[in-house]
């Protein structure tokens, strides 16, 4: 899908068909020829793997917080296991609630629904679907972060996987190989990677003076979507737009430079700090265990009995 130069376009054509040409079908291209090849037409396509990488650490770090003891799944996913904590301190401390609110409401008629027992098998039963999400939430975690560790060099190993699955080239030590002009050795080092090592490049002729705009400004999109995940995984609010609005108006990326671009990122709105409903931070990494588990009860807690009296007070 990446658009060809002309001279990309007729080195392509000398690896894979001339030999075809010269009556030798059966030879294959030599390995590090087709590597030239591949890197001089994919120069600026190399050039997105610093950036890519960061972005994949940055998935990785909030794979760990996924899977971690204060994931999303173990808050939310266990709701129920705090609404029956709460209505079971409420049947513990009854008595003393039920006086408040007969105080102030009068005497209600109370129906009684339900036996200790059947509380008891309930709260087993959530606790075991609970349990069982959380397990498949950390199988799907492990195998995100796996598909990241082998995601995370793709821009610089698209060469070499593609000259072993699409062009099938020899190995590297074959002499003989099709090296562009016969059957033989090829000589020349293979190029670095990214657009400004392709100065050298024995088999397509590259201008380095001319980056693809396209390619820098998903560079520049990659950067902002690394600096909203880091902004989220330390608790700031983050807008999670589309991230090519951010690119519109804003020209090539080469126009603006990282000090620059970094100042006018510190002060979009992914990096505000949050106004209201802020966490407590416990040495300055995620949240404090004790506080976290009590919250949720309380206020359930507060909440059924304040629904209880509204109701017994009509």
């Amino acid at each position: 899908q990446v658009s060809l130069s002309h001279e990309c376009t007729r080195a392509i054509m000398k690896l894979m068909y001339c030999p075809h040409c010269r009556g030798m079908s059966s030879v294959k291209p030599c390995n590090n020829y087709c590597l030239n090849v591949v890197k001089g037409c994919l120069a600026n396509q190399a050039d997105l793997n610093t950036e890519w990488k960061y972005l994949m650490d940055s998935l990785a770090v909030v794979a760990d917080r996924i899977n971690g003891p204060y994931n999303v799944d173990t808050v939310i996913g266990t709701i129920h296991m705090r609404i029956t904590e709460a209505i079971s301190n409420l049947q513990e401390n009854k008595d003393s609630l039920t006086a408040k609110v007969f105080q102030g409401c009068g005497n209600p008629k109370i129906s009684t629904k339900g036996s200790g027992s059947e509380d008891k098998k309930r709260r087993g039963k959530v606790t075991l679907e609970a349990k069982s999400s959380a397990q498949a939430l950390e199988m799907l975690v492990l195998d995100a972060k796996g598909n990241l560790t082998v995601l995370k060099t793709y821009w610089i190993t698209l060469p070499s996987s593609l000259c072993s699955k699409k062009v099938m080239a020899s190995s590297a030590a074959d002499d003989k190989c099709w090296n562009g002009m016969t059957k033989g050795s090829y000589l020349p080092e293979v190029m670095g990677d990214g657009l400004a090592n392709q100065i050298n490049n024995p088999e397509v002729e590259v201008d380095i003076t001319k980056p693809d705009m396209t390619i820098r400004q998903q560079i520049m999109q990659l950067k902002i979507m690394t600096n909203r995940l880091g902004n989220a995984n330390i608790g700031n609010d983050v807008d999670f737009q589309d991230a090519s609005d951010d690119m519109s108006g804003s020209g090539s990326g080469d126009s603006c430079p990282d000090d620059v671009c970094g100042k006018r990122l510190s002060k979009s709105p992914s990096t505000r700090q949050p106004e209201t409903h802020a966490i407590p931070k416990q040495s300055g990494h995620g949240i404090s265990g004790a506080s976290s588990r009590s919250l949720p009860s309380a206020f359930l807690l507060l909440s059924v009995a304040f629904i209880a009296a509204q109701h017994w007070c009509q």
